[in-house]
Protein backbone atom coordinates (compact mmCIF):
# COMPACT_ATOMS: atom_id res chain seq x y z
CA UNK A 1 0.00 0.00 0.00
CA UNK A 2 2.83 2.40 0.86
CA UNK A 3 4.46 1.79 -2.51
CA UNK A 4 1.23 2.67 -4.32
CA UNK A 5 0.97 5.98 -2.42
CA UNK A 6 4.63 6.77 -3.14
CA UNK A 7 4.15 5.87 -6.80
CA UNK A 8 1.02 8.03 -7.10
CA UNK A 9 2.77 10.92 -5.28
CA UNK A 10 5.78 10.57 -7.60
CA UNK A 11 3.52 10.39 -10.67
CA UNK A 12 1.56 13.47 -9.51
CA UNK A 13 4.76 15.49 -8.89
CA UNK A 14 6.16 14.46 -12.24
CA UNK A 15 2.99 15.52 -14.07
CA UNK A 16 2.85 18.80 -12.15
CA UNK A 17 6.45 19.79 -12.90
CA UNK A 18 6.22 18.63 -16.50
CA UNK A 19 3.11 20.69 -17.04
CA UNK A 20 4.75 23.76 -15.44
CA UNK A 21 7.84 23.30 -17.59
CA UNK A 22 5.80 23.11 -20.80
CA UNK A 23 3.72 26.12 -19.82
CA UNK A 24 6.84 28.21 -19.31
CA UNK A 25 8.40 26.86 -22.48
CA UNK A 26 5.38 27.82 -24.57
CA UNK A 27 4.98 31.24 -22.90
CA UNK A 28 8.25 32.55 -24.21
CA UNK A 29 10.79 31.01 -21.87
CA UNK A 30 11.77 28.21 -24.22
CA UNK A 31 13.79 28.38 -27.43
CA UNK A 32 10.83 29.25 -29.62
CA UNK A 33 9.74 31.97 -27.26
CA UNK A 34 13.25 33.37 -26.96
CA UNK A 35 13.61 33.50 -30.71
CA UNK A 36 10.37 35.39 -31.11
CA UNK A 37 11.31 37.76 -28.28
CA UNK A 38 14.71 38.38 -29.84
CA UNK A 39 13.12 39.01 -33.22
CA UNK A 40 10.73 41.51 -31.68
CA UNK A 41 13.52 43.27 -29.81
CA UNK A 42 15.89 43.35 -32.77
CA UNK A 43 13.42 44.59 -35.31
CA UNK A 44 13.18 48.05 -33.76
CA UNK A 45 10.49 50.43 -34.93
CA UNK A 46 8.63 49.40 -38.01
CA UNK A 47 9.70 51.22 -41.14
CA UNK A 48 7.13 53.24 -43.00
CA UNK A 49 6.81 53.48 -46.74
CA UNK A 50 9.36 55.68 -48.46
CA UNK A 51 8.39 59.33 -48.51
CA UNK A 52 7.33 60.56 -51.95
CA UNK A 53 9.37 63.39 -53.45
CA UNK A 54 8.22 66.93 -52.68
CA UNK A 55 6.49 69.02 -55.31
CA UNK A 56 9.63 71.17 -55.62
CA UNK A 57 11.77 68.09 -56.34
CA UNK A 58 9.27 66.85 -58.91
CA UNK A 59 9.13 70.25 -60.60
CA UNK A 60 12.95 70.39 -60.65
CA UNK A 61 13.15 67.01 -62.40
CA UNK A 62 10.59 68.07 -65.00
CA UNK A 63 12.45 71.35 -65.52
CA UNK A 64 15.74 69.51 -66.15
CA UNK A 65 14.11 67.76 -69.09
CA UNK A 66 12.33 70.85 -70.40
CA UNK A 67 15.36 73.10 -70.05
CA UNK A 68 17.63 70.88 -72.11
CA UNK A 69 15.07 69.94 -74.75
CA UNK A 70 13.55 73.40 -75.25
CA UNK A 71 16.53 75.74 -74.64
CA UNK A 72 14.72 77.76 -71.98
CA UNK A 73 16.25 80.99 -70.71
CA UNK A 74 16.61 81.64 -66.98
CA UNK A 75 13.44 83.74 -66.71
CA UNK A 76 11.32 81.11 -68.52
CA UNK A 77 12.83 78.40 -66.34
CA UNK A 78 11.93 80.16 -63.08
CA UNK A 79 8.42 81.09 -64.23
CA UNK A 80 7.61 77.62 -65.56
CA UNK A 81 8.97 75.94 -62.43
CA UNK A 82 6.73 78.14 -60.26
CA UNK A 83 3.72 77.28 -62.43
CA UNK A 84 4.51 73.56 -62.11
CA UNK A 85 4.85 73.79 -58.31
CA UNK A 86 1.49 75.60 -58.05
CA UNK A 87 -0.09 72.97 -60.27
CA UNK A 88 1.34 70.07 -58.24
CA UNK A 89 0.20 71.68 -54.98
CA UNK A 90 -3.34 72.12 -56.35
CA UNK A 91 -3.41 68.53 -57.60
CA UNK A 92 -2.26 67.30 -54.18
CA UNK A 93 -5.13 69.15 -52.52
CA UNK A 94 -7.62 67.63 -54.94
CA UNK A 95 -6.28 64.12 -54.43
CA UNK A 96 -6.57 64.42 -50.63
CA UNK A 97 -10.11 65.82 -50.57
CA UNK A 98 -13.21 63.70 -50.22
CA UNK A 99 -15.20 62.90 -53.33
CA UNK A 100 -15.50 60.56 -56.24
CA UNK A 101 -12.53 59.66 -58.39
CA UNK A 102 -14.38 60.95 -61.46
CA UNK A 103 -14.73 64.45 -60.04
CA UNK A 104 -11.11 64.41 -58.88
CA UNK A 105 -10.02 63.31 -62.34
CA UNK A 106 -11.99 66.13 -63.96
CA UNK A 107 -10.53 68.70 -61.56
CA UNK A 108 -6.99 67.49 -62.22
CA UNK A 109 -7.63 67.62 -65.96
CA UNK A 110 -8.72 71.25 -65.66
CA UNK A 111 -5.62 72.11 -63.62
CA UNK A 112 -3.39 70.40 -66.19
CA UNK A 113 -5.01 72.30 -69.06
CA UNK A 114 -4.59 75.61 -67.21
CA UNK A 115 -0.97 74.76 -66.45
CA UNK A 116 -0.25 73.98 -70.11
CA UNK A 117 -1.96 77.21 -71.18
CA UNK A 118 0.11 79.29 -68.73
CA UNK A 119 3.35 77.61 -69.83
CA UNK A 120 2.55 78.09 -73.52
CA UNK A 121 2.09 81.84 -72.90
CA UNK A 122 5.75 82.03 -71.79
CA UNK A 123 7.23 80.21 -74.79
CA UNK A 124 8.26 81.40 -78.24
CA UNK A 125 6.68 79.67 -81.31
CA UNK A 126 9.48 77.10 -81.73
CA UNK A 127 9.39 76.22 -78.04
CA UNK A 128 5.59 75.92 -78.17
CA UNK A 129 5.86 73.25 -80.88
CA UNK A 130 8.48 71.35 -78.87
CA UNK A 131 6.39 71.61 -75.70
CA UNK A 132 3.29 70.27 -77.48
CA UNK A 133 5.33 67.30 -78.77
CA UNK A 134 6.72 66.62 -75.31
CA UNK A 135 3.24 66.78 -73.75
CA UNK A 136 1.80 64.51 -76.45
CA UNK A 137 4.55 61.95 -75.79
CA UNK A 138 4.26 62.28 -72.01
CA UNK A 139 7.08 63.03 -69.62
CA UNK A 140 9.35 60.00 -69.63
CA UNK A 141 12.01 59.44 -67.05
CA UNK A 142 15.47 59.26 -68.47
CA UNK A 143 17.35 56.15 -67.42
CA UNK A 144 20.55 56.77 -65.54
CA UNK A 145 23.53 54.93 -66.90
Amino acid sequence: MMQKIQFLFFLGCTLFFTQTHWAQFNNGYGNNGRMSQMNQMGSGPTQSAPKPPSNEETASRVMENLKTEMNLDALQEIAIKNILIQSLNAQGVIIKKEGSNESKSEDIKVISENTDRKILELLNPDQKDLYKKIIAGGFKKKKKK
